[in-house]
């Protein structure tokens, strides 16, 4: 009998259950897919400075300019626009030359769907090229920058 009883004793080997584990891991996985493009979306970033634009297109008709200043307001070749005129501006202006490109300026402070509900505008008008733009970052604020990074490494004396 002792040896009947030693054997179960033997034979029973413990386990780790992994199943909570498990699903307290999917739970938090659930929670950070939820919340993390909230939190980033709401992010305000100054998106227009760039430090290497690209060159200017030579031999192609300047193309033209369509403005949309911090209100909101149109401006196509410097020429203020209603936003309810915009469409019969754009089809007038790509009637009267077909292969000139459109680019499109956008203030820093614009929400992006001011500016996508104008581009889906300018797309829908049938421009044969749309480009944004953005201004080239000022050399003195790459060096502000420049010179914040390297003070923050130094210790003082």
């Amino acid at each position: 009998m002792s040896s009947l009883s030693r054997k179960k004793r033997e034979g029973v080997k413990p386990e780790m259950n992994v199943t909570p584990l498990v699903d307290v891991v999917l739970v938090l996985l659930i929670i950070f897919m939820v919340i993390l493009p909230a939190a980033v979306s709401d992010q305000n970033l100054e998106l227009a400075k760039i430090q290497n634009p690209d060159e200017e297109r030579k031999g192609e008709p300047e193309p033209y300019v369509l403005s949309i200043d911090a209100d909101g307001r149109l401006y196509l070749d410097d020429y203020g626009v209603a936003e309810d005129r915009l469409v019969d501006h754009l089809r007038a202006a790509n009637a009267a030359d077909p292969t000139k490109r459109l680019v499109l300026r956008g203030d820093y402070r614009l929400t992006y769907d001011k500016v996508r509900d104008v581009l889906a505008i300018v797309q829908d008008v049938g421009f044969p090229g749309v480009a944004l733009r953005a201004t080239k970052a000022a050399l003195d604020d790459a060096a502000a920058f420049a010179a914040s990074v390297g003070k923050s490494g130094q210790t003082a004396n």
